[in-house]
């Protein structure tokens, strides 16, 4: 099911009731379309074959919970069974209608009715049986034993064919259907039979943008080969592949051009995986790929490495050209997994591990398991030390490199777990980004560095500013202007002693008049902006010109070993000289050693900050080390002292 409107997609319109009334000539019984009510939960019906005896609509009609099929339907399971139709009850088959997330949206229901009705047929076939068996006695009074054994061959074929397709069993094509006797008849109704439930399962297993299988034929494909797995049958492999930042494609030039480029990746998928995979599209970009005689490491990460390389392809749509790359999870179900569950969650965790650089497969280990559940666990311990204030906030001076003297500090969270000890923020700043604590966490470590700040001024220390980090998912919130303009308050700070820095992931996934707006609202609160890590994202000269900046934070990739670069030196120039050129204020961070910070010196900026100045430090070691450094030389003089 596609589009973002369910309601509007699962809504009457013309071609519904087109398609039911084409189910119902072929089924010869009643076809019905139900939505699924998110406020009641239950299946409400809007298009039927079924009329009044005027031609108008029956009375609506819902599957609640007092329903047979609703514990399937619930469960995106189909159902095949009894229900009750018009007051009797009646076999029908339903079959979950899922939205593009995978997620239940409606019904189809099919009333296999008095022909197909597999019940029926098989009733049928049976009292045919007992007719043509009342006959054949007469039969055999008059022709003998022998003639009845030949006269009952056909129905028990038949009889036997009608219980294997009610049980699910292929039982390939049906006998006798070119017989015009009511063997041939009764052949003919079951051949109707079997071409509707060949439709309804191409319908409830078949992802309608790609051909592809949906979530529900992956979920039976994973159980069937995890079972051969487990008992040594065969051995299988589990790939989940994921294009990397699809959401961009879709968002520039739309989701026609997004669904162009998922039928071409679902073919070079397939067209890689060969016809012995089974491929499945779950939702949006993410793709699964199940291969027999994948047992091997080095037989799944040869074909997750040609899927990856098949994507590098350029892609050529009405649009224009694409070059995409992709993300592969792969898992060995045979040493991986016990249950399906399981399987999936491995692979899943192997993707994740893959995206984190992109264009690679990483294949599951124990080790990712045990890396999963310690982030959860540093998840529950780190939200609990957000709310008792365990959080601390070292700093790290800002040194401008002409005299010495202190140009600002940057505030740095720091968490020191009263049983685990000091724990990395490489670590648990992720976490929080990833959990959505980070917006808690953001606004504790503001109110502290403000908290410090008017600490500061009372005795009398000229801190400058104090440079704050501002995650992109906190700086979008509502309330964040608010939130600033609340700790300023509190702590009886003026807007310039606070300078919040944020970086070029912003930009990703939004106006540039949304940007503007809300970076103009925190300027008109006084507060100073920067540009963190500038050159390592996705801003652009023309952000740099319009938005309110007041400070550049170049990137320490672009300093490491400048002494020795001299295409590094002729880069950082240039960065200089545009921030100049723009009237920001430029500060360099990462610089670790004296002759770095003599490069920079002589390249002329507002500050450095790095590990050569110092490391940083809590609070009240800062003045000193401020007083330190601004007795030392400047690197220049000392270096030919």
């Amino acid at each position: 099911l596609k589009g973002t409107d369910t309601e509007a997609v699962l809504s009457f319109r013309q071609d519904h009731d087109a398609l039911l009334k084409e189910i119902g000539a072929i089924n010869q019984g009643a076809a019905n379309l139900f939505r699924l009510n998110p406020e009641t939960q239950a299946f409400d019906r809007f298009a039927t074959t079924f009329r009044k005896p005027d031609g108008s609509m029956p009375p609506p009609m819902s599957i609640g919970i007092l329903h047979p099929a609703y514990d399937n339907l619930i469960n995106n399971r189909p159902h095949l069974g009894e229900v009750p139709v018009m007051g009797r009850m009646r076999l029908a088959y339903l079959t979950p209608i899922q939205a593009a997330s995978g997620a239940i949206a409606g019904a189809l229901a099919v009333d296999v009715g008095w022909v197909d009705d597999l019940v029926v047929a098989k009733t049928e076939l049976r009292w045919q049986i007992i007719v043509a068996a009342g006959l054949i006695l007469v039969l055999v009074a008059a022709f003998g034993a022998a003639g009845m054994g030949a006269e009952m061959k056909p129905l028990r074929v038949l009889a036997r064919y009608a219980d294997d397709l009610a049980a699910g069993v292929p039982g390939g094509a049906v006998p006798y259907t070119t017989r015009d006797d009511e063997i041939g008849a009764l052949a003919q109704g079951l051949k109707r039979v079997v071409a509707l439930q060949d439709k309804l399962a191409h319908l409830a297993y078949t992802d309608s943008l790609t051909g592809l299988s949906n979530r529900g034929r992956y979920l039976s494909d994973l159980d069937t080969a995890l079972r051969e797995s487990l008992s040594g049958k065969r051995k299988w492999a589990l790939i989940h592949l994921d294009l990397d930042k699809f959401r961009k494609i879709n968002d520039a030039y739309g989701q026609t051009a997004g669904d162009s480029l998922l039928k071409e990746v679902a073919s070079r998928i397939k067209e890689t995986a060969g016809d012995g995979a089974r491929i499945a599209r779950l939702a949006a970009d993410h793709f699964t790929i199940l291969i027999a005689e994948g047992g091997s490491t080095d037989q799944a990460s040869a074909l997750a490495g040609n899927l990856l390389n098949a994507l590098h392809q350029p892609i050529e749509l009405r649009v224009g050209e694409f070059h995409v790359t992709g993300s592969a999870g792969i898992v060995l179900l045979q040493h991986d997994a016990r249950d399906a569950d399981e399987a999936h969650r491995n692979a899943g965790l192997a993707l994740r591990k893959a995206k984190a650089t992109g264009d690679r497969a990483v294949i599951f280990s124990s080790e990712l398991h045990d890396e999963s559940e310690n982030n959860i666990r540093i998840e529950r311990m780190l939200r609990l030390a957000v709310q008792e204030r365990e959080i601390e906030i070292h700093f790290q001076p800002q040194i401008d490199p002409a005299t010495n003297q202190l140009a600002g500090v940057e505030a740095l969270a720091r968490w020191t777990h009263p049983a685990e000890g000091p724990i990395s923020p490489g670590l648990f700043i992720p976490i929080a980004e990833s959990s959505g604590q980070i917006v808690d966490l953001g606004t504790l470590i503001l109110d502290l560095a403000c908290e410090q700040a008017a600490k500061w001024r009372e005795k009398n220390f000229d801190f400058k500013h104090i440079s704050v980090n501002v995650s992109p998912i906190q700086l979008w919130q509502s309330n964040f202007v608010a939130v600033v303009k609340d700790a300023l308050n509190r702590h009886g700070l003026s807007g310039n002693e606070i300078c919040i820095e944020i970086t070029e992931g912003v930009f990703v996934d939004q106006s540039e008049r949304r940007i503007e707006k809300v970076l103009s609202a925190i300027r008109e609160l006084g507060v100073l902006l920067s540009l963190d890590d500038f050159g390592s994202g996705y801003s652009s000269l023309g952000y740099l010109n319009r938005l309110p900046f007041d400070q550049l934070k170049v990137d320490r990739s672009f300093v490491s070993d400048i002494d020795t670069d001299v295409r590094k030196q002729k880069v950082l120039r240039g960065i200089l000289e545009l921030g100049r050129g723009l009237g920001f204020s430029i500060v360099i961070e990462g610089a670790e050693t004296g002759e770095e910070v003599a490069v920079i010196r002589q390249m002329g900026c507002d500050a450095i900050q790095g590990f050569y100045y110092s490391r940083p430090a809590p609070a009240l070691l800062i003045p000193e080390v401020v007083k330190k450094i601004a007795r030392s030389l400047p690197s220049s003089e000392a270096r030919t002292a």
